[in-house]
């Protein structure tokens, strides 16, 4: 019997087993201290890559993954002021990469998350013009721009469509007096469905856009006139829908989840709010909104309980609103459950909370979502230089019904078989002559990483095209 020694190790004779057991010592010690000297030196290198760079995708290239991860290196407090997460940012970038980008045009600036992208990815560009309506949404977004080297021009657009704003001069200025010529951002006051009208008006440089300033308009390249129509822009970005800073804001009303005043307007000036359309609008009216923008099958028994709730007092909240909803069918989409469900337009309905497409309607309708993408499409196609690149993000069915058939019109494609609705008639046929090639035969979603960091980008689509 082997007889344990003073060390407590087993000792005796290895007869029978062909190896010295105890001479293998000193060689399993050295094969240990090898694999934790790799294991210290591969795990910072792994942790580097992931700070480095965003989560790679199929569709996104090195650069533009490099890109998009610069862009999403900002201060804690910039970080903080700005939480809306852009989505499909390395997807976006790969769309426009390869391509000097002197002219580039963000028609949902937003918290200027892709604008700061593309300024970081192309320091060639030389105007950029970003639209929104929300003046929380211009403040972020001119700083972050500011932080990015860009000089900021606000413009200002009456409700005839005249741009106003004054270039900067002098020391710092986008015109370089300062020895060093900065990208200058047009921060625009305006729906994209504007778009080409107000990039008439801007000096964008050589084929730019067209137009001369404004009258009223003090700067050292006032009434000048670019040299071509407004053909000229290398690049359009649209993100369609809502931001998440616009929902997380209670006062805006655009959550069901917070309670708030019932509001909705991307624009806090324009006339109509949800509170207006939803104690003045007609029972008929409140179904066909619901039924069209928000595809609820349940739309008659909404409309009835909205009227209905409103005839005891006004509803002047969103909390009031949900309530007066109810849980028609078992939920809003034919279920019941609690917010699992993808935002607007995808996801099992099963999991979609009740109110979730009545909000999504009333959204809609009150900032005339749809008519301004069926408007816009056709004018930001036009406002591009051969070459040129038309990116547009979607978020629910709706939306990307109307960009999947205004492409497939552009590109001389029948749209649809199907009846289109109202706000699509325009692309009920194919343009004589294709003035555009479609990139993306079928629409680039988020990778299930990106889905999993950010909830909301799972019902977002991105579709491209070229201008011939």
């Amino acid at each position: 019997m082997p007889q344990r020694g003073n060390t407590g190790r087993l000792s005796g004779p290895s007869k029978g087993t062909g190896f010295d057991f105890e001479g293998l010592g000193p060689l399993i010690t050295v094969l240990v201290a090898a694999h934790v000297a790799a294991l210290l030196f591969w795990i910072p290198q792994q942790q580097q890559r992931q700070r480095s760079r965003p989560l790679s995708t199929s569709h996104a290239s090195a650069a533009a993954a490099e890109a998009a991860a610069a862009a999403a290196e900002q201060p804690p407090a910039a970080a903080e002021a700005a939480p809306h997460i852009s989505v499909l940012l390395s997807e976006v970038l790969a769309a426009f990469e390869g391509r000097a980008v002197r002219r580039y045009v963000d028609g949902t600036l937003g918290a200027a998350g892709h604008a700061t992208a593309m300024l970081r990815q192309h320091p060639e560009l030389e105007s950029l013009v970003g639209f929104d309506l929300d003046p929380t949404a211009h403040q972020l977004a001119s700083a972050r721009l500011a932080a990015a080297g860009a000089a900021v021009v606000p413009v200002a657009v009456s409700p005839a469509g005249r741009a106003s704003f004054e270039l900067p001069t002098g020391p710092g200025g986008g015109d370089g007096t300062d020895g060093e010529a900065r990208p200058t951002a047009f921060l625009v006051r305006s729906n994209f469905g504007r778009i080409q009208a107000v990039l008439r008006q801007l000096p964008l440089g050589p084929g730019g856009g067209g137009g001369s300033t404004d009258s009223n308009n003090s700067s050292s390249n006032g009434n000048t006139s670019s040299s071509s129509g407004s053909g000229g822009v290398d690049a359009i970005l649209l993100d369609l829908g809502i931001s998440s800073m616009q929902v997380d804001t209670a006062d805006r009303g655009f959550s069901f989840l917070r309670d708030g005043p019932l509001d909705m307007r991307m624009d806090p000036a324009a006339p109509l709010s949800a509170e207006l359309a939803v104690n003045t609008w007609p029972e008929g009216e409140l179904g066909r909104v619901i039924r069209e923008y928000g595809e609820e099958r349940h739309w008659r028994g909404i409309a009835r309980r909205i009227v209905a709730a409103r005839e005891e007092a006004p509803i002047t909240t969103t909390q009031q609103l949900v309530r007066a909803i109810g849980s028609p069918g078992g939920g809003g989409g034919g279920g019941g459950g609690r917010g699992r469900g993808r935002r607007s337009g995808g996801g099992d309905a099963r999991f979609k909370h009740p109110a979730t497409r009545t909000f999504q309607a009333l959204r809609i309708a009150v900032n005339g979502e749809l008519q301004s993408i069926a408007q816009a499409l056709p004018d930001a196609i036009e406002c591009l230089a051969p070459g040129g690149r038309l990116a547009v993000i979607t978020f629910h069915s709706l939306e990307d019904r109307i960009v999947k058939w205004a492409f497939r019109a552009a590109a001389g494609m029948a749209p649809s078989d199907e009846q289109l609705p109202s706000y699509c008639l325009p692309f009920e046929e194919a343009a004589a002559q294709a003035s555009v090639r479609i990139l993306t035969r079928r629409p680039v979603a988020p990778s299930e990483e990106e889905q999993a960091a950010n909830v909301r980008s799972r019902s977002a689509k991105l579709r491209v095209v070229e201008k011939l």
